[in-house]
């Protein structure tokens, strides 16, 4: 069995993964890779293999940075299946389609620039018609736990990550052994999705390492967190901005907020959901509560519900967007991009950042080289459209949200599978030298920390 690492090595992002064995070549996952331009830039280089004498495709789920290159590996030649969940399948439509949208607007930008300096203009990554090619490659599974046969010798079994709505760890039963690839694991008790499943053994294991070297806070101190931002900003007139991701992060900051709501412990405010992809989303999200847990159907059953309450507003167009910071104060403000690297929540940055009544609550991962981790890390300004905005607003940074396993879920896992040979991936480096060390230490395990580009044979 041999495995070429595209990407997610050494880095959060880029996930990307070519398994060869008993005759087939499979890629698991093809996303982007963010952070930064140094690592943007890797977006546009060669694909470590031959994108035509690739079978087919295994998508754990519908992240950017898990399925966001995947029109470029159409149009440099690869024509065979996708496989993925029926919520994957969905819900990465509406991701390649806002990416083809932002990149296309920002080529048309640069093109004008590029214009003015007499150079020739940076084309995007791809457009709307390479988004559609790839689209029509999709083959939903019928579900979680369901064989699907690649060839004469290697299945593909998809299992519930827990991660956000249809993630999934693949299972590849091969001849050569079992190769069990994680996607990214979820945390445990969140809102909405299962808890992440058992692995079933394996003889290689590829695990993701986002936090390997960290427990998270509780869901308790997370919610108490989120409670406090909320009384501390909005009673005191100011606007608490909640970049969040648009796929599952969005939804379970509603679903929490909803619940402060149903107890009559929300303070009076308005909710804006400022996001025309996390709405899309969102709708997405309705038509799949098969993929809840069992609490979540529950509180959906009834009505009102997280997505559909009194003070919850859907901004779609940009003119009500815009009308959000002319609104006044003691707002909720939920928008894209999670990182701060592009989306609505800029412009409400630009108007309330600099404010020392309004908040801004982080509920996600902020990689390396991003506006988001530069407010995290204490910058005392950061630079919006060329201008120095002052960070005054107060903030909050709670990981209890987080859609990824920690430290001791993940080394829980690599025990339960009991690997041959355990391969980190979809980690920074320091973190991944602490998770091998933890791994070494606890488990009495050594494991090999992917490094991008490289080809190894287990």
């Amino acid at each position: 069995m041999k495995i070429t690492f595209g990407g997610a090595a050494e880095t959060v992002t880029g996930s990307c993964h070519l398994v060869e064995v008993d005759g087939l070549r499979v890629v698991l996952d093809c996303g982007f890779f963010q952070g930064g331009r140094k690592r943007e830039d890797l977006n546009r280089e060669p694909f470590p293999f031959d994108p035509k004498s690739v079978d087919a495709v295994l998508l754990s789920h519908a992240h950017l940075d898990h399925c966001g290159r995947l029109p470029l590996l159409v149009d440099r030649g690869f024509s065979g299946p996708i496989y993925c969940t029926p919520p994957t399948a969905d819900i990465s439509k509406l991701i390649l389609a806002d990416s083809a949208s932002l990149q296309m607007s920002e080529a048309a930008y640069k093109a004008r620039k590029a214009e003015r300096l007499g150079r020739e203009p940076e084309p995007p990554l791809y457009d709307m018609d390479d988004v559609m090619r790839t689209v029509r490659l999709f083959q939903p599974v019928s579900g979680y736990n369901a064989p699907v046969q690649l060839n004469d010798k290697v299945t593909a079994v998809f299992h519930d990550a827990g991660h956000i709505l249809g993630s999934a760890a693949i299972e590849l039963r091969t001849s050569n052994g079992t190769l069990l690839f994680s996607g990214d694991l979820g945390n445990r008790d969140q809102p909405i999705v299962e808890d992440p499943c058992t692995p079933p053994k394996a003889d290689v294991l590829l695990i993701e390492s986002t936090y390997g070297d960290r427990a998270h806070k509780s869901m308790e101190d997370t919610l108490a967190e989120l409670r406090e931002a909320i009384h501390t900003v909005i009673p005191n007139g100011g606007n608490l901005m909640i970049p969040s991701f648009a796929l599952e992060r969005t939804q379970e900051v509603l679903y929490e907020i909803f619940k402060l709501w149903e107890a009559k412990d929300l303070p009076r405010c308005r909710i804006f959901l400022d996001s025309p992809l996390a709405i899309s989303t969102t709708k997405v999200f309705a038509r799949y509560r098969d993929y809840y847990d069992a609490e979540a159907r529950a509180v959906f059953d009834g009505e009102p519900n997280p997505f559909s309450f009194t003070p919850l507003r859907f901004t779609q167009s940009t003119e009500e967007s815009k009308a959000i910071n002319r609104a006044g104060r003691g707002n909720i403000i939920i928008a894209g991009s999670g990182m701060c690297t592009g989306g609505r929540i800029i412009h409400h940055l630009r108007h309330n950042l600099w404010h020392d009544k309004s908040g801004i609550l982080f509920v996600g991962y902020q990689a390396v080289g991003t506006r988001g981790r530069h407010i995290v890390d204490g910058a005392e300004s950061i630079k919006i459209w060329g201008e120095e905005i002052a960070v005054k607003a107060q903030m909050w940074t709670t990981n209890g949200f987080s859609s990824h396993a920690d430290q001791p879920i993940l080394l829980d896992w690599i025990r339960r599978a009991d690997p041959e040979h355990l391969v980190l991936i979809h980690g920074e480096d320091e973190i991944l030298d602490t998770f091998a060390s933890k791994i070494k230490a606890d488990l009495s395990k050594e494991s090999h920390v992917a490094k991008l580009g490289e080809t190894i044979v287990v």
